[in-house]
């Protein structure tokens, strides 16, 4: 236990970048993160600063590959991320990808357990250029377009294209001059892998002017360069954007209730569990 909490007082090391001020990179330096989870393998953490000129609060999850297992689950109907996560005996879990509202239904290829649910719609390619992949126990953040379909198929048993991606090899991916509400400030979701292989979820509030800004695609880049991702890649965001774990429940405050709490859970499509390799069912 004293190995992980040393390792939580030294969490996010800052890295070399370009920041978005001065003052943002000495924000985040000096962030005191407030400790909701830690055990062998798994840390999480929440943190509420001010950022980008405006109130921010993050809540973010961190393990190692070699204890927890990453899975993308895909329920038969909607469903919240927590109730999910329960079901499967996760430790940990965020919500994924983009959906059909009106089919409820994935809008991006999606693959779990060695069968492709769906493809990418051509709506979603504004957005979509990223794919998390798993074999084994190494996750793969990488670029992703609709002609990788069948080549993913044949080398993943799970996989899910979102985006956009944020980080490639530890630089940011730049969407300078993109237009469009998708693009400013909104809860945001991510799942990153840090140079070492271990997993980074992290979810940023929004929509609460008082309490939580929100940030655009720019901003979430920067946080994720800054907190030590080597890639990247941009999930669902909105009133989907949800960060659960078996200790304290949801960690953030999602918004579709419009109170800043943790009771405003959306229903999804999937999400990303986390889950030990030595449990017990």
């Amino acid at each position: 236990m004293k190995r992980w909490l040393s390792l939580l007082l030294a969490l996010f090391p800052l890295l070399p970048a370009a920041a978005q001020s001065p003052r943002d990179s000495v924000a985040l330096a000096a962030v005191g993160w407030d400790t909701c989870s830690v055990r062998p393998g798994m840390v999480a953490v929440r943190a509420q600063l001010e950022l980008f000129g405006a109130p921010q609060t993050l809540s973010v999850v961190r393990y190692e590959t070699r204890r927890f297992r990453t899975r993308i689950v895909q329920p038969d109907s909607l469903s919240l991320t927590s109730a999910v996560a329960e079901r499967e005996g996760a430790s940990a879990a965020i919500n994924a990808g983009y959906f059909n509202v009106r089919k409820f239904v994935p809008s991006t290829f999606v693959r779990v357990a060695g069968r492709t649910i769906a493809a990418t719609e051509e709506r979603e390619l504004y957005r979509v250029n990223g794919i998390v992949a798993l074999r084994g126990r190494k996750i793969h953040i990488a670029p992703y377009a609709p002609t990788d379909d069948v080549r993913l198929a044949r080398r993943y048993r799970d996989a899910l294209a979102c985006g956009p991606l944020l980080l490639v090899d530890g630089r940011e991916v730049s969407y300078a001059g993109r237009k469009g509400s998708f693009w400013g400030r909104h809860p945001r979701s991510l799942i990153g892998v840090t140079k070492r292989g271990e997993v980074i979820m992290i979810v940023v509030d929004g929509r609460f002017p008082k309490e939580a800004a929100g940030m655009t695609v720019g901003e979430l880049a920067f946080v994720a360069r800054q907190l030590g991702l080597h890639a990247a890649l941009n999930l669902d965001g909105g009133g989907s954007s949800t960060l659960w774990c078996d200790d304290c429940g949801i960690i953030n405050h999602p918004s579709d209730n419009k109170r800043f709490d943790s009771e405003g859970e959306r229903r999804v499509t999937n999400c990303i569990v986390a889950e030990p390799y030595n449990r017990t069912k």
